[in-house]
């Protein structure tokens, strides 16, 4: 009887993982539309070009006339101030300023510090950069936050720190009006970067761009640059994600390749509904400012992204991975992956499914946490059936077609693991091939298969507190 039970759990799970991996294939074949890349900023500079072109050519005293200058890309006005990175390859007349949205808690002082140093090498005029720090007065007091801000203020950089004042935010808006809501980060962060956006977004000229980041997240050096050039092809662009202290543990080691092999894949197109991370998204102030509006009318919670997608906005990914800080001990990840997936399934069984709109916005997201789920039934039974089969067991449910099912499967999942290797070697800042080799041998199919084991937990999590409408 209990062989019976045994084999059929598996025959049960190969079957369910070859319909999650026909949903993976599809998504295998897709070529991206989205790419913001060094093409999207060649096009840019073309476009700056052609604008200096129709300008009306000068006269001359003499009665002649002269072109206007060419085109000089390294020319910076000079009320613009560099900081350590390279220089930008936009023209000076082309570069926005740049607002900084980040919610620091108050064990995050030292990740806090970290973003400002990425920023501060990016390759954008670091004068044109604006830092807004949201914080809890009842965590942390004005003079500390100061102090630690100005030890590790790189020059040149401005940074504003706002109260979060709860009890305005909320007689001022419902939680359900929270603009930052439903991309990963928790409730009370959302609420500190709407009110924090509130009290800031006055000062935003409307072609200014924003965006939000974690305390802790470190950006390759071109992406602002980059963000720049997608917005003058999409409305709101988005870096991919992986893991930025991959050497703290075994979890922040195995997340940093599964987040990055899942950016990769995920979003191809420009048309919603997506899902916006947690950080790394940029877009121009009046698109945020249209988005908080209508979600403040909409009926119930929108999380970001939907909205934007309703709102007709296009989504472009911008081809570098925002390196986010993962929590190395088990209950802090936990945490973390359970109100980074909650959002989602709260919207889900707050409004019901709405066909092929919700079919786009869930492919990629549930595709990885339906293998997440049924590893916890489908790995123990596969290792299981796999020893008692070696050591002679007559199966007889194993026939050609469950075998054919397991090996499809197996095919599959090896072209994912491929996939996320390169995704992971594109993603992080090896120090040297033996680096990236011993990186490799640890990260292997093996480990990402426990590692989504693993990732089954919060997974359940979320969709029990969504389903009792827990925040």
């Amino acid at each position: 009887m209990l062989l019976e039970a045994v084999v059929a759990a598996f025959v049960l799970t190969q079957l369910c993982y070859a319909l999650v991996n026909c949903g993976l294939l599809g998504l295998f074949v897709r070529r991206p539309t989205n790419e913001v890349d060094e093409r999207t900023l060649g096009r840019a500079l073309e476009t700056a070009n052609r604008r200096r072109e129709r300008r009306p050519i000068q006269a001359r005293a003499d009665g002649g006339s002269e072109p206007p200058p060419p085109l000089d890309r390294n020319a910076v006005a000079p009320a613009l101030e560099h900081g350590s990175g390279p220089r930008c390859r936009l023209p000076a007349t082309q570069l926005p300023r740049m607002h900084v949205l980040i919610s620091v808690e108050h064990d995050q002082w030292d990740l806090l510090g970290e973003t400002l140093k990425s920023l501060a090498s990016q390759s954008y005029p670091v004068s044109l950069v604006r830092v807004i720090v949201a914080y809890d007065p009842r965590e942390t007091a004005a003079p500390e936050l100061e102090g630690e801000i100005g030890a590790d203020r790189p020059p040149g950089l401005e940074v504003v720190t706002i109260e979060t004042d709860r009890d305005a935010l909320a007689s001022d808006r419902s939680p359900d009006e929270w603009c930052f809501t439903g991309t990963g980060v928790s409730r009370a962060k959302a609420g500190a970067l709407t009110h924090a956006y509130d009290t800031q977004s006055r000062t935003f000229a409307d072609d200014d761009v924003v965006t939000v980041l974690e305390a802790g997240t470190r950006l390759p050096v071109d992406t602002f640059e980059l963000a720049v050039a997608g917005l003058d092809e999409y409305d709101i662009v988005q870096a991919k994600r992986t893991v930025g202290n991959a050497d703290d543990g075994v979890l922040p080691l195995l997340e940093s390749m599964a987040s990055a092999g899942w950016s990769d894949l995920c979003y191809k197109s420009s048309k919603g509904p997506y899902h916006l991370l947690g950080a790394g998204y940029f877009t121009e102030a009046h698109v945020l400012a249209d988005l908080d509006r209508w979600q403040r009318e909409a009926d119930g919670d929108v999380p970001l992204g939907i909205a934007a997608s309703r709102r007709g906005y296009d989504l472009g990914i911008i081809d570098r991975y925002a390196r986010a800080h993962c929590p190395p001990t088990l209950e802090a990840w936990v945490d973390r992956k359970r109100q980074w997936t909650r959002e989602p399934y709260r919207y889900l069984f707050a409004r019901g499914w709405a066909g092929l709109e919700d079919s786009r916005f869930w492919t990629g997201l549930v595709l990885i946490q339906a293998l997440a789920l049924l590893s916890v039934v489908g790995v123990p039974a596969a290792l299981l059936v796999g020893l008692l089969y070696s050591g002679g067991v007559d199966i007889n449910s194993l026939t050609v077609p469950v075998l054919s099912l397991v090996g499809f499967n197996a095919l599959v999942w090896s072209y994912s693991i491929v996939v996320a290797y390169r995704a992971a070697w594109d993603a992080l800042p090896f120090r040297s091939r033996w680096h990236q080799a011993g990186y490799s041998i640890v990260v292997n199919p093996i480990t990402q298969g426990l590692f989504l084991l693993v990732l089954a937990v919060p997974t359940a999590l979320s969709i029990g507190d969504a389903a009792r409408g827990r925040e």
